[in-house]
Parts: structure tokens; sequence; C-alpha cells
């Protein structure tokens, strides 16, 4: 449990750090192409990338090092450390869409607007762009925001549990051989 609330805690600061280079790439899209569909677009490919990379990687590593892969080759419990990793990580978020949906059903129209705007910044990385591009989608953009959080990690976790990476399939499908 405690190697679980360490990866928790390693999720959440790297979605910190996602946020912060999403505000970095705001006014870098905004310059270049303005606040359009396309620039909303150039903004989710510059950070939800980024996003993928450092959580799986984060959960690759801890998936990699844990104990049981070694201890306990045939236990099966590490298929949802990774998920439970990244449930844990978006608590603060969970909570926010959680008071974002009771304002709209009890018509508190100031107070749902600030939620909105707090959901968006702290899930910069992807509803934030996706607003952009899907408007009047606002509730299933924020139910979808809950989902790479949860997913990116636990696919980490399975890949470093298992010691394969992503980039040796890719390399053995085109036929390339890395440098070494």
């Amino acid at each position: 449990m405690k190697k679980i609330l360490k990866l928790s805690l390693s999720l959440f600061f790297n979605q910190i750090l996602s946020i912060t280079s999403g505000f970095m790439c705001v006014l870098f899209v905004m310059f270049l192409m303005g606040e359009g569909m396309g620039a909303n677009l150039l903004f989710l490919a510059f950070t939800f990338p980024f996003f993928v990379y450092i959580e799986y990687k984060a959960a690759y590593k801890y998936g990699f090092h844990d104990s049981d892969r070694r201890n306990n080759p045939k236990s099966k419990a590490y298929i949802f450390k990774g998920a439970l990793s990244g449930l844990i990580s978006i608590i603060p978020l969970i909570a926010i869409i959680c008071i974002y949906f009771y304002c709209i059903l009890n018509g508190l129209e100031a107070l749902s607007y600030f939620a909105s705007l707090y959901t968006r910044i702290f899930s910069m990385y992807y509803a934030w762009p996706l607003y952009g591009v899907f408007p009047n989608h606002t509730t299933a953009l924020y139910l979808s925001a809950v989902i790479p959080p949860i997913v990116i990690p636990a696919l980490g976790y399975i890949a470093g549990y298992k010691n394969f990476m992503i980039s040796d399939i890719i390399f053995k499908t085109l036929k390339i051989k890395p440098r070494v």
C-alpha cells in the first residue's frame, strides 16, 4: 500500500507538471494560431502526449521495481495497482467535478462557472483544449477527463511489471535495429 501511495503522489505531481506545461503552451498556441479549433487541436497535440509520457514512465518505473515481480511471480495483483494509483492521484479533480455537477443540478450558475473553470485548469492537458473543440459537451468532457489519468498509469504499471517496452514492439514491427 505504501508503494501505491508513493506512486499516487508521483502521478499527482506529474499532473501538476502537465498543468504547468499547459499554461506555457496556452500563450504559444494563442500567439501562433489564435483561439480557433485548430489552435485547440494544436494545444492538445502538445500537451496530451507530454502528459501520457510522464504518467506512463512513472508508472512503468514503479511496476518494474515492484517486489512481487520477483518474490511472487504468479500474483495478479499488479493488474490494478496502476489504476488504483491513478484514481488516488485524481481525487482533487473528482471532487471539483462533483462540485460542478452539484452546482449544475441545484442551479448555482456562478459557482458552477468557477467549478467549470477549475476543472478545466486541473485537467488542462485534456479538458481545456477539447472544451474549445466541443464547447457544447461540457459534461461529457469532464467525465472523460477522469479516464486518461487512470488508464495510462494502469498500462504503464502493467508494462513495467511485465518488462516490455512499446518502443521494442514498434522497432520489431518496422524492422528497425536500434542503436546500442
